[in-house]
């Protein structure tokens, strides 16, 4: 009889969806300037919330927020955060919501190409920085190294950020690895296995 797999704390839940993207998504590293603004989107989105509620409305923050195209969101006026203020499938917090908008657009403005994915590495020189914690609790909400880029991110000007939801952020796109000892993808370093189709 097979072992059954050890999985970090967090996703020692009853939740298909929460064992898929611990196993093939979190924590793996991460690229893309429009990927990592889905992902910090989705953090700002979670703040105050369970990031398993964000990952049930995940697939319908996508589709209203197109694909979290930043030039596409950057774009958004009044009338269409109105129109997402009114769909009860996605998180409806205006604060969250104008957040992304402002923040597409200094991304477009700021970071051009891929220059936002080469911005968000360059805090860790490009890899990912192992961690080796052996239980949740043992896990900080946010370190030395999350609250610099917060206040980085910050003087630049994108909004809805503290150092706790950048630390979800860092965790989320591989630029830590926060991965429990006991975890069977600790020390991941490698791509997704077969992604679900929701993956970011």
């Amino acid at each position: 009889m097979t072992e059954p797999l050890y999985r970090c704390d967090w996703a020692q839940v009853d939740d298909p969806l929460m064992r898929s993207y611990h196993d093939h998504e979190w924590g793996r590293p991460l690229h893309g300037s429009q990927r990592l603004f889905a992902m910090l989107s989705l953090e700002i989105f979670q703040c105050g919330l369970s990031w398993q509620l964000v990952l049930h409305r995940r697939q319908a923050l996508f589709k209203d927020f197109d694909n979290f195209d930043i030039q596409a969101v950057a774009a958004f006026d009044a009338d269409r955060i109105d129109r997402l203020m009114a769909d009860p499938a996605i998180i409806r917090n205006r604060r969250k919501i104008e957040a992304t908008v402002a923040n597409a657009a200094l991304i477009a403005r700021r970071f051009p190409g891929e220059e936002f994915d080469r911005y968000c590495w360059s805090f860790t020189g490009g890899r990912t920085i192992n961690h080796d914690y052996t239980d949740d609790p043992s896990i900080p909400r946010y370190d030395h190294l999350s609250a610099i880029v917060c206040k980085d991110m910050r003087d630049l000007g994108l909004r809805f950020l503290g150092p706790v939801t950048v630390h979800s952020f860092l965790q989320a796109a591989g630029m830590i690895n926060d991965h429990q000892h006991d975890c069977f993808l600790n020390g991941c370093g490698h791509p997704p296995l077969n992604p679900p189709d929701q993956a970011i």
